[in-house]
């Protein structure tokens, strides 16, 4: 390992290399004092977009229209102006609901100006999902598109429930976005200034996790987290372009559109995730820095687009939302050697990374902890701290840790313990270097015969499979061996191949207990979240359905 010397247990070492102190088991990010000089979400957003005020800060792909930063800041200040007159104020709930458009940012830099709470949903939810983040965070406001607009009319109408709706186009049971913004003349505008903050913790921000495997709990963040977020040093380039396809309903959306602001960055706007369309759009308008989910980036790598195109401007991409499987990596690196990919192991509850891959890391690792973050590998039936290649579960510290889960202590309680440590549900180790792989989460571990078998073992294997572009792997109960693994999969464009083809390739390529024993089932795509990860929750539900699986 070099540079870690050996220690007694009551000593701790540093690794300059790798910026963290390994302390009776705790491995500990660099302590860094005075983290930032805003006092507020709001402080931030405004000083940087007046700052940039001549700057391109949104250019919308499809139309080729742009805003400036001082036009931006034009219509925040009147739609901030228009809650005020609205009577919203420090501890009301603003709800955003919208795809990826020139205006949808516009409401959340307006209700941090007057430091209220931002909560983004989810525009292609249900019914059911409406009814319960309705019912959950009781927002006086709610921005919506016109696809969105329907479901949330039909869960105030069953709730009974009296909140404003303004919609992004025109809706006949609601107040268009474009007209709020003409009720201020110009020097109403000129007068406005944010309403400063006293409390750097108040919650800033309700996200909703994601929701893959039951409904979406409230995650309340503070300012101080969400100010960390935006001035994220990893995203610390001046006057860059970027492209993202998450919406706000995702912290990387909050993220990537906080960031750019401090950055003064061009934002490219296009609707919807695209292999070939991803491609023009960096060689046409010279994109930067890249966000892409591990879904997209598997999708992206397999359609083959990459090397048609000119990618020179291309210098960073972020990949998030679940863990990429070495081969992958790999890949990337072969088709784009100039890219530094940047992955980490992060949580909507921790508001971001709290581990993040260097250069020099190695393939298929989450990397080591951030600056400030302490993180501990815990047996999670004796409780006891582990070392170096031992699997137990993450256990984590950090000042960006959230206010709690929204109106919901029990939960909280149940995540986070007395000593602050939050308990990640996820299962993995760190090696001899400080470095954290990931294997699995808790709940999801599929028990077969006493062996406790990864899902994503499994489909680290079938991923390497020529003719597979995208798999899951659950667990289905069994009436003697307590679960078999059935795998999930979409094929690649006219690739060719047998649900046998695959079991086999698995028994060839594992041992025993992994076995796809519950069998393969294709599926045209996958059903997937808001934030862009395949929905683990949905795929239960049609796992239930199946006839020939035993329940």
């Amino acid at each position: 390992m070099g540079d870690l010397h050996d220690m007694d247990e009551h000593n701790s070492t540093v690794d300059r290399r790798k910026n963290f102190t390994l302390e009776d088991g705790v491995y500990k990010g660099i302590v860094v004092k005075n983290l930032t000089k805003y006092k507020s979400v709001g402080e931030m957003l405004w000083k940087n977009i007046n700052k940039y005020k001549d700057n391109i800060a949104h250019l919308d792909a499809s139309t080729e229209a742009t805003v400036t930063y001082a036009e931006l800041q034009d219509k925040a200040v009147r739609c901030a102006l228009w809650l005020q007159k609205e009577g919203i104020n420090h501890n009301d709930v603003v709800t955003l609901c919208t795809s990826n458009h020139l205006n949808s940012i516009v409401p959340c830099i307006s209700a941090s100006y007057i430091n209220a709470i931002i909560n983004p949903w989810n525009e292609n939810m249900d019914l059911k999902t409406a009814l319960h983040v309705l019912e959950l965070t009781t927002p006086k406001i709610i921005f919506c598109s016109e696809k969105a607009i329907d479901v949330i009319l039909d869960a105030t109408k069953e709730k009974n429930y009296n909140a404003k709706i303004v919609v992004f186009g025109k809706h006949a049971s609601a107040v268009s976005f474009s007209d709020i913004l003409k009720n201020f003349n110009n020097e109403e505008v000129e007068n406005f200034r944010y309403v400063e903050l006293n409390d750097i913790q108040k919650t800033a921000v309700i996200m909703h996790s994601s929701g893959t495997t039951g409904m979406p709990k409230g995650v309340a963040s503070s300012n101080f987290s969400i100010i960390i977020l935006g001035q994220d040093e990893n995203l610390r380039r001046e006057n860059s372009t970027s492209l993202w396809f998450s919406s706000l309903y995702w912290l990387t959306g909050i993220m990537m559109n906080f960031s750019s602001i401090v950055n003064g960055s061009k934002v490219i706007l296009y609707p919807e995730f695209d292999e070939q369309m991803t491609c023009r759009l960096i060689e046409k308008f010279k994109v930067t820095t890249v966000f892409f989910s591990t879904s997209m980036l598997n999708r992206f790598l397999k359609a083959g687009f990459a090397n048609n195109y000119s990618l020179s401007s291309w210098k960073i991409l972020i990949v998030g939302g679940a863990l990429i499987k070495p081969k992958v990596q790999e890949e990337m690196r072969r088709v784009l050697p100039h890219v530094t990919m940047l992955q980490g192991y992060g949580m909507t509850e921790l508001s971001g990374v709290v581990t993040i891959q260097l250069p020099h890391h190695k393939n298929g690792s989450c990397g080591t902890v951030t600056k400030n973050v302490q993180l501990k590998i815990v047996d999670p039936e004796s409780g006891k701290v582990l070392g170096p290649n031992q699997s137990g579960e993450i256990w984590l510290k950090s000042p960006m840790i959230m206010n709690g889960y929204y109106k919901n202590p029990e939960a909280t309680k149940n995540t986070i313990d007395e000593e602050g440590w939050l308990h990640s549900g996820d299962i993995g180790y760190v090696d001899e270097d400080g470095e954290l792989f990931i294997i699995d989460r808790i709940k999801e571990l599929i028990k077969y015969r006493g062996y406790q078998i990864s899902p994503g073992e499994i489909e680290g294997v079938l991923i390497t499979h020529p003719a597979v572009l995208e798999t899951v792997v659950l667990g289905v109960p069994h009436l003697l061996d307590d679960e078999h693994p059935l795998a999930y999969v979409t094929k690649k464009p006219n690739a060719e191949v047998s649900e046998q083809e695959l079991i086999d390739f698995i028994a060839k390529n594992m041992t025993d207990q992994y076995k796809l024993r519950a069998g393969v089932i294709f599926l045209d795509q996958f059903p997937y979240t808001g934030s862009g990860k395949i929905s683990k929750k949905d795929l239960k539900e049609l796992t239930k359905s199946l006839k020939h699986i035993e329940f």
